[in-house]
């Protein structure tokens, strides 16, 4: 019988995931809730203590982003066949409705894929990959004389959300809005005080959202957000995280250039079932 966890019981769940690349995710939707950032998930487990299976969800009928962060599910698991059999059960997932799975390892593929067809319905795949930068790693761009690195403002959100693919409306602006009040960000000023690019931190731990104006591109200005915006991050954890698109081999390149490395098995998935 699947359980969801109570607050207070996330802590030793949280703890119990340390260390475990496959769980990136969900932990840091769980530091996102218990450090009130984004606090609309659901943890729900195929067992407790002694789980082996674990999904995170947002409660759509409660959630500030029903549409943004609405569809999204990460699914963690350490006996691949106990995945399947949660993924099965009456009211863990609303499998009427659009879900996208983020994030998802190798080894929880195969029963994501059957508990999918189970359910009667298709998918598309995309594939990521997962790097990270630790202090020690990080190579840090240089700011120029007379530039400016600043966090983005709540009231710049707008003008964020609509530069962004993933943006869905007012929805996506709310959530831009909470999070650059609430985690780090970065925004790079030229000389005369013009927007150059910007990046932020991810409620769940990822940095991205990189966006340089075309017309300060090819300049070296994208390192240098991101490699300041990590060192902001490894100022409050031990290591950062990306996921670019396997194909997107300029920002692959970018990220490595300033100390980021694909982790071991660093292949993740997304599955979108409309």
């Amino acid at each position: 019988m699947a359980v969801t966890l109570s607050a207070d019981l996330l802590p030793e769940f949280l703890s119990s995931l340390r260390n475990d690349a496959g769980a990136i995710h969900i932990r840091g939707e769980i530091n996102s809730k218990l450090c009130s950032v984004i606090t609309d998930y659901d943890f729900i487990v195929d067992r407790w203590p002694n789980y082996t299976s674990a999904v995170a969800r947002v409660d759509r009928t409660t959630s500030k982003y029903p549409v943004h962060l609405g569809p999204l599910v990460s699914v963690f698991t350490t006996q691949a066949a106990h995945l399947e059999t949660l993924l099965r059960q009456p009211g863990v997932l609303d499998w009427s409705a659009k879900i996208i799975f983020v994030c998802v390892d190798a080894d929880a593929m195969p029963a994501l894929v059957k508990a999918i067809d189970y359910h009667h319905r298709s998918y598309t795949v995309d594939t990521y990959l997962l790097m990270t930068v630790t202090r020690d790693t990080l190579r840090a761009r240089l700011i120029p004389d007379g530039f400016q690195m600043t966090a983005i403002k709540p009231e710049q959100a707008s003008i964020v959300n609509s530069l962004w693919k993933y943006n869905d409306g007012k929805h996506s602006e709310i959530y831009i809005e909470d999070i650059v009040s609430r985690l780090p960000s970065c925004c790079l000023y030229d000389a005369g005080g013009n927007m150059v690019g910007f990046a932020l931190n991810y409620h769940y731990g990822a940095i991205g959202m990189l966006h340089v104006l075309p017309e300060h591109r090819g300049k070296g200005y994208a390192k240098m957000i991101m490699s300041h915006l990590a060192s902001l991050c490894l100022q409050q954890c031990e290591e950062v995280f990306v996921l670019p698109d396997e194909e997107n081999k300029i920002s692959i390149r970018l990220h490595e250039d300033i100390g980021f490395r694909q982790v071991p098995d660093s292949k993740r998935f997304a599955l979108v079932i409309e």
